[in-house]
């Protein structure tokens, strides 16, 4: 059971960290010259897009962290 907890919890932070990072990176890719970087929400549309690709890759991240962790004999 705590193998599992473990598995969600690094599934989370790692969505959490991944999400503001992604955010971020929208928000300068939206700036023109970098000058003028605001830091706002993309439209709910965007964000869907975002938080889906976010996702799926942080739980491939936990997957692969608790594979590792399975094959190393470190169940934590």
């Amino acid at each position: 059971m705590v193998f599992f907890m473990g598995r969600f919890l690094v599934t989370g932070v790692t969505f959490g960290v991944f999400m503001a990072e992604a955010i971020i990176h929208y928000n300068m890719g939206k700036s023109d010259n970098g000058k003028d970087f605001k830091l706002n929400l993309s439209p709910p549309k965007e964000m869907a897009k975002i938080a889906a690709i976010t996702g799926a890759f942080a739980v491939a991240s936990g997957v692969l962290i608790g594979s590792l962790q399975s094959f190393s004999g470190n169940k934590k």
